[in-house]
């Protein structure tokens, strides 16, 4: 099944990978654990990314390859490139971003490996697997394919990967192979405590404070079947926190009985919105996020919309109540 895209890798020798805007660890684990096995290759890698790395996940990128995109500073990069590789996004292009619309317009050979349903191909070669919990699954199984050897840093970046986009293996896509997988990476080098210590235990005084805020604003509406919650801008200026640094935000309210969506939206700069949605796995959040231009899985989502906070939380109640 690999064949396409590993004759793909083994023809040129100069790639971009890219991912997803505000990308996950998954999208970023994805990104180096495949750079760092071309570059074992000896093939010229760039990780171009729209939106830099939130600061709690760059213990994964030991030797700084994720690079936000410039158009000035990377216009060589661009030039250069033999080749495209796109992880862990659906849509097209827009879905990465800045970086997207400049690498769409290059016309040059493209490969997209992800694990999003119903992903729609924009590039000239696709692996898409939804039964894979994470894309870090697929890259790992790409990798073994070629014959390639995982280093304790490729282990870690996995890892990481698969274990954050699979709740700490507490998601039902989480399979057998799962974890015969993560055993694999596991063996190489990884370390399941160092790695869950560094993701959710070494968070500064004002996220641990943000947390609570957010608690304490929940909100239910739809009879208690929805619960949202909401950040702006100012509230974000007062704990000193980024929006890129909240991704185990969204799942908060999962936490309330009879809840079976929650929506977490945070403001962004010129007026932007990003939306975040769960759901206990019987409601399809992915087709909420596709109105608002973004997607995701069944019970995992998300999009970035134009609007204030108030009116994009009022469209996306509005399709929620639609679908219950």
């Amino acid at each position: 099944m690999w064949t396409p895209i590993i004759n793909e890798l083994k023809k040129h020798q100069r790639f971009i990978i890219s991912a997803h805007t505000n990308p996950d660890c998954d999208a970023l684990g994805s990104e180096l654990g495949l750079a760092y096995h071309l570059i074992n290759l000896g093939k010229d890698v760039r990780i171009l990314n729209s939106d830099p790395m939130p600061p709690s996940y760059a213990f994964i990128d030991p030797d700084n390859l994720v690079e936000t995109f410039s158009p000035r500073t990377h216009r060589h990069a661009l030039a250069e490139a033999d080749a495209i590789l796109v992880v862990d996004a659906s849509g097209g292009w827009n879905r990465l971003g800045r970086v997207g619309g400049a690498l769409g317009a290059l016309n040059k050979p493209s490969v997209c490996i992800d694990h999003h349903p119903n992903s729609v191909q924009y590039t000239d070669i696709a692996h898409v697997d939804p039964t894979a919990a994470a894309t870090g699954e697929l890259i790992v199984s790409l990798i073994t394919a070629m014959g390639g050897t995982i280093s304790e840093k490729m282990a870690t970046a996995l890892y990481t990967a698969i274990v954050t986009d699979t709740g700490n293996f507490r998601f039902s896509s989480t399979s057998a192979r799962t974890h015969r997988i993560t055993a694999t990476l596991i063996e190489a080098g990884a370390k399941p405590a160092t790695v869950y210590n560094l993701l959710y235990e070494q968070h500064p005084l004002g996220k641990v404070q943000l947390e609570g805020y957010a608690l304490q604003n929940i909100a239910l509406t739809h009879h208690g079947r929805t619960a949202y919650s909401t950040l702006s801008l100012d509230v974000l200026e007062r704990f000193g926190i980024a929006s890129s640094d909240l991704d185990n935000f969204s799942g908060m309210s999962q936490k309330i009985k009879g809840v079976d969506v929650s929506v977490f939206l945070v403001e962004l700069p010129r007026e932007r919105v990003k939306i975040s949605l769960r759901s206990n796995g019987r409601v399809p959040v992915n087709r909420v996020a596709a109105k608002f231009g973004g997607g995701g899985h069944v019970p995992a989502a998300g999009a970035t919309t134009t609007g204030t906070l108030d009116e994009v939380l009022s469209h996306v109640l509005a399709e929620i109540e639609n679908l219950l």
